[in-house]
């Protein structure tokens, strides 16, 4: 348990600090090496001076659960830089290609190989232009500490919503590392279910409903009654996501180990019988989800 104060300067600062104060505040720790990929300390090399670093998304939540990692790396960054100075940097030093995309915000994404290993380095951009002048050390660490949680606040589920300080993670810097965790993912992993951070969140980007039902499956989860209430009262909100979106999400589920899982989500909620009914992915698509049921008949 921390402080704030403790909590952000643990979060912050690089100093290896032996003991934890106890206080009213509880927060999840962990030792930051978990965490640890080979090609961070090329990325520490890639980073600007002075600019803040957080990993987010999957990676976290992955290995927290200490998944498999196979072949495919992805990890997600949140970074206090420009995302695409970042990315050419590190591509100075490991090669590889780079682009942009929108998702929530613009993504700069460095792919790599080394071997059979295929890597894919996501940057997004944490906006601190707009912290006051003459800040101290513990105020200007608050106010960064809650641009990152602005930011998980408004991701789509609360396994997903979890960050830890980059600095914590790599190399001789490497130390225990608080989880950033607002909207209880850590707990949510230790129960097993997928829970949207707020149906607001799901409003804003229905191709999430499809994404939860995918991540449940391949993780062995259960689904959060709420959001699965919701989705099934509110498929029409998929009419209004972009077709290559929806397409995107499906294909994901077919090329799951957990296929079958994933797709009994789908046609128990509706969602196989709307996303085929509304033309909202291609024939050949439905076919293969269509053998894949057939393969597998319910009992």
């Amino acid at each position: 348990m921390l402080s704030f104060d403790g909590f952000l300067q643990r979060i912050f600062s690089k100093k290896k600090e032996e003991n934890i104060e106890p206080s009213e505040f509880n927060y999840n720790y962990i030792h930051g090496l978990l965490f640890y990929n080979t090609y961070f300390d090329a990325l520490a090399k890639a980073l600007p001076k002075d600019s803040f670093c957080f990993i987010v998304g999957g990676w976290v939540r992955d290995r927290i659960l200490n998944r498999p990692i196979g072949k495919k790396i992805d990890i997600d960054f949140l970074i206090t830089a420009p995302p695409i100075e970042v990315a050419k940097n590190l591509k100075s030093i490991v090669g590889g290609n780079i682009f942009q995309f929108e998702k929530e915000k613009t993504v700069a994404t460095i792919l790599f190989e080394e071997g059979d290993y295929r890597y894919r380095f996501d940057f997004s951009y944490l906006d601190i232009s707009g912290i006051p002048e003459g800040l101290d050390f513990e105020e200007k660490d608050k106010f960064i500490y809650h641009k990152v949680v602005e930011d998980l606040i408004n991701r789509d589920f609360t396994i997903n919503a979890i960050a830890v300080n980059f600095d914590d993670t790599y190399s001789l810097s490497a130390s225990q590392t608080v989880l950033i965790d607002p909207t209880g993912g850590f707990k949510d992993l230790q129960e097993g279910v997928v829970r949207p951070v707020s149906i607001k969140n799901i409003e804003k980007d229905p191709v999430r409903i499809i994404r939860g039902y995918r991540i449940a499956s391949e993780l062995n989860f259960s689904v959060d009654r709420e959001f699965d209430r919701f989705a099934r009262k509110n498929l029409f909100l998929l009419s209004s996501s972009p077709k290559e979106r929806v397409r995107d999400e499906l294909i994901k589920v077919i090329n799951s180990e957990q296929s079958y899982q994933g797709l009994i989500y789908l046609r128990d909620s509706g969602l196989f019988d709307f996303i085929t009914n509304n033309n909202l992915d291609d024939i050949d698509n439905i076919r293969k989800i269509e053998e894949i049921l057939k393969k597998n008949p319910v009992k």
